[in-house]
């Protein structure tokens, strides 16, 4: 197993940037921004909580302290009561301040003749005022109509909610803290998490380069391992089929030298048997013809006595059976009409010939369309291929009909021998004879297809199709 290693303080720094490909942030980063604006909707929702029960505080304890200063006052205040402004006074200053009430006496002529003390809870501060806004009830008034003045009693819930205030800038302080705490925590977690996640796209951009050799180590989760996995799976079968694809390409290119070889060797062999079929012709078949006749003409003489004729005789018909001997040779050497006349009338001369050997074959040749400059290599593949194709028709198949057919179809020359033998055997296709591996190599070479099979009820059909023109 091979792994590639990383430094994991550049990772981090890179997954916490957007990713310059797509204009993306990473996932790690979007994990963490996540988590963040979950803490901050939990911080918001503790505070609107904390203000909600403020508010609430503020408003009982302002009803609270205002119903206790008027049970209070009405103790001593009645409306038979008979105490001057100075008496009430004096009775309000022993009572002092009290929480959440502003108390204020007036004289009958409107003048204040009393009001409560400021109070010294937390004397010069005050909650902001969208604080107080939001907390801080609606004021409750209530009063008493005395004999020579008046006496009010007004609501103030200022240190009520500026203990409220206080309560809950304690709890956003301990919030915003847990939040800067927690942070980092959960960076480190995720980075842990998604610690996998880089090492896949590593492995990812590695194949991306071409190390197609690539492989992912265990890792850590579950999931995690199963992407490694079929990651690493992934990796073996490209790299499995870029070798499956060298190895066929390197075949291709064996074949490709493999087939120019034969085919050179084939045209070797070809120009060989063109020069001993030329000589056989020249040279040896009029020397044979030669002998015959001097033989001939010596068995013929008186002169000679009746064992030399006996001996000329011989040699003449031994001459002669030389000559039909070589005469056979030649066309299957090199038929001298393929290169005198061309394809059609080689093909022509050579189906003549069968008919004159074999008595009572019907043997119908249609040979059309066919370019005036053909390929040497192509005329050579088609008339061989008509030659064993035929041949094999009558050697082995016992054929009493054989029909060609050979004719252009677009850029390709198609060839076709059927017959009416007794078919083809059934191991043919594993049938190491040379013949028909001979034919079908020798289409292979030029680029061609080639197809054997068997007619209904009987005989056989060879179809070839060799293209017109042949890369060297």
């Amino acid at each position: 197993m091979r792994s590639h290693e990383r430094d994991p303080c550049t990772d981090a720094g890179k997954a916490s940037e957007p990713d310059g490909r797509s204009g993306r942030l990473s996932l790690r980063l979007r994990i963490n921004l996540m988590i963040a604006g979950l803490m901050l909707v939990f911080i918001a929702v503790v505070l609107a909580t904390q203000i909600l029960a403020t508010r609430k505080s503020v408003l009982e304890e302002t009803r609270a302290s205002n119903s206790v200063a008027v049970r209070l006052l009405s103790a001593f205040i009645s409306p038979d009561d008979v105490q001057s402004n100075e008496v009430l006074r004096a009775t309000l200053q022993r009572l002092g301040r009290v929480r959440s009430t502003e108390i204020v006496l007036r004289d009958a002529l409107g003048q204040v003749v009393y009001s409560s003390p400021p109070s010294t809870y937390k004397a010069g501060r005050s909650a902001p005022r969208w604080y107080a806004r939001l907390v801080s009830p609606a004021p409750i008034e209530e009063g008493f109509i005395l004999r020579d003045g008046a006496l009010s009693l007004q609501s103030n819930a200022s240190r009520a909610v500026l203990d409220g205030w206080d309560d809950t800038k304690r709890l956003l302080l301990l919030g915003l803290a847990s939040l800067l705490l927690v942070q980092p925590l959960v960076l480190w977690l995720v980075g842990r998490a998604t610690q996998p996640l880089r090492e896949i796209v590593v492995g990812l951009e590695s194949m991306e380069r071409g190390a197609y050799h690539t492989r992912l180590p265990k890792l850590p989760s579950k999931e995690s391992d199963t992407i490694g996995q079929a990651f690493n799976r992934m990796a073996q079968a490209i790299e499995d089929n870029i070798d499956a694809r060298r190895e066929a390409a390197e075949a291709t290119v064996n074949l490709r030298r493999s087939r120019e070889l034969a085919n050179l060797v084939e045209l070797r062999m070809e120009d060989e048997r063109r020069q001993i079929a030329r000589e056989l012709h020249d040279e040896t078949s009029q020397s044979v013809t030669a002998i015959h006749s001097l033989a001939l003409s010596l068995s013929r003489r008186e002169l000679l006595d009746e064992e030399a004729r006996r001996v000329a005789g011989t040699i003449a018909a031994a001459a002669g059976h030389l000559h039909g001997v070589v005469h056979e040779m030649i066309p299957r050497l090199r038929p001298l009409a393929l290169d005198n006349l061309g394809l059609a009338d080689a093909v022509q001369n050579q189906i003549d010939d069968w008919r004159m050997q074999h008595e009572g074959l019907r043997i119908e040749g249609c040979v059309e369309d066919l370019p005036e400059e053909l390929d040497e290599r192509v005329t050579l593949a088609a008339f061989r291929l008509f030659q064993e194709a035929c041949s094999n028709a009558l050697r082995h198949a016992q054929a009493s009909h054989i029909d060609v057919r050979m004719a252009t179809d677009g850029d390709s020359l198609v060839v076709q021998v059927r017959d009416d033998g007794i078919g083809l055997p059934d191991d043919w296709r594993s049938s190491r004879g040379y013949g028909l591996r001979g034919m079908r190599e020798r289409v292979q070479t030029l680029g061609g297809e080639l197809a054997i099979e068997r007619r209904h009820p009987r005989g056989t059909r060879v179809s070839a199709r060799l293209p017109l023109k042949v890369s060297v």
